[in-house]
């Protein structure tokens, strides 16, 4: 297994300097090490011989600013990369706007086991550029005792999260680095539209004491117990409360107000291991790839080393081996109404926008943020200082057209962020005024 780190990869890509092409297959992936191992190691069997893997990990957000600069260098032709593995739906959906993906030749009969959709959701891309490799439902990791010893409800809801009491108690991460929490955010837009939902994001970072880098650090800062809870995507909490223990942690999807969305696979343009690059993709959706996702570490049909704890594709993997599930059953939670329903298309036009403008708005300015949600709620919400926090900077459709801007990622773009910094600097400054 060989890793190389992404900031020395974008300075030769951004340089024209071409890597030597000395692997088998080449990867890029946000997968923790554990997940590079297993599906490693698992191949390696399937394939019956040994071959030399390159893994490039980093957060979505970074592997697409790599692919935007090895594409400045590569100007249509092979990125010299085989695989993306992992992240959301949008990321990938972006890189298949750009250009970037080509359609892998699967094995024949490999889509049977996997459904077209799953809450009205569509798990693989019907135009075939990427393929929904493990499942992902976003909710709230908490602290029981923590919540407990501060007087404080269990958390059950995105809302609760914006609760004043809340105050100091929260932590998310920064939506330029997480895909996953990117998405949460992008939820509580959705259930309680653009008006309502704004504000309500402003609060939950107003009342956090620190912003993550990476969504994976948030259950960890959980778990210590100097925040007592956050957006967390489902495997890193059962990650999480595994080490912990159920009495010290728990995890919930709000009911009605989560979603659950494919974690694709994909294959990069012009991979100079195409062979090994459609066999690899085509393993990962198999019974025998899905099922190292849900079983614990050690059954014969399994990871070896580290039970991985996600939500497969494939609901034949689940019924078969229903008594050894490491997770809950995703498609009896969906047919139970859990989860709703994403507008992909309206996430897909505004990933940019809710990336970028939480990122420069609040994230940061957060020390700026958490100051102005502190003096409303020690200035007892008065109506005029409530209105103005509760004024969004634009409106939805403003917003959309604001994201379309974003994505040219130009100088305009950039004096875009600028403008949304400088407008919340002086909202925040009318909302402390108003709360004295």
């Amino acid at each position: 297994m060989v890793r190389c780190g992404v900031a020395t990869l974008i300075g030769l890509a951004a340089t024209g300097v071409a890597l030597a092409q000395s692997y088998d297959l080449e990867i890029i992936t946000p997968h923790h090490e554990g997940i590079q191992k297993e599906f490693e190691a698992a191949f390696v069997k399937h394939v019956g011989r040994d071959l030399k893997i390159r893994w490039i990990k980093q957060g979505t957000g970074e592997l697409s600013q790599l692919l935007d600069a090895k594409e400045r260098a590569a100007r249509g032709s092979s990125f010299d990369l085989d695989v993306f593995f992992g992240g959301g739906v949008p990321d990938h959906q972006l890189a298949a706007t750009k250009g970037y993906l080509e359609k892998p030749k699967l094995a024949a009969g490999v889509l049977d086991g996997i459904p077209r959709d799953i809450s009205g959701v569509a798990n693989y891309d019907p135009a075939g550029l990427w393929y929904g490799s493990a499942l992902s439902s976003f909710g709230i990791i908490y602290n029981k005792r923590g919540l407990a010893n501060q007087g404080l409800p269990e958390v059950r809801s995105w809302a609760d999260l914006a609760d004043a009491k809340m105050y100091s108690w929260v932590i998310v991460a920064d939506p330029r680095k997480s895909s996953s929490v990117r998405v949460t955010y992008e939820l509580v837009l959705q259930k309680y539209g653009w008006e309502k939902g704004w504000p309500m994001l402003m609060q939950i970072l107003g009342n956090c004491r620190s912003v993550a880098v990476a969504s994976s650090a948030i259950p960890n800062e959980v778990a210590g117990g100097d925040v007592l809870a956050g957006p967390c995507i489902d495997f890193y909490g059962y990650e999480q409360i595994a080490r912990s223990g159920a009495d010290v942690l728990g995890y919930v999807n709000p009911a009605g107000e989560t979603a659950i969305t494919p974690d694709p696979i994909s294959m990069l343009r012009k991979p100079p291991h195409r062979e090994l690059a459609d066999a690899f993709i085509s393993f990962v959706l198999s019974a025998e790839g899905q099922r190292l996702w849900v079983l614990p570490a050690g059954h014969s049909d399994g990871p070896k080393e580290r039970a991985l704890r996600r939500l497969p594709m494939r609901p034949d993997v689940c019924e078969k081996y229903a008594g050894a599930l490491q997770v809950d059953d995703p498609y009896k939670a969906a047919a139970a109404g859990v989860f709703m329903k994403m507008d992909d298309a309206l996430q897909n036009r505004r990933t940019a926008l809710v990336r970028d403008l939480i990122g420069a708005g609040l994230v940061d300015q957060h020390a700026d943020l958490r100051a102005t949600w502190k003096a409303l709620i020690d200035g007892g919400m008065k109506p005029a200082a409530l209105a103005e926090w509760n004024k969004p900077l634009f409106s939805e459709e403003q917003g959309l057209e604001f994201a379309k801007q974003l994505e040219a990622g130009d100088a305009a773009a950039r004096r875009l962020a600028r403008s949304w910094t400088s407008a919340l600097a002086e909202k925040f400054r009318k909302v402390r005024e108003l709360s004295r």
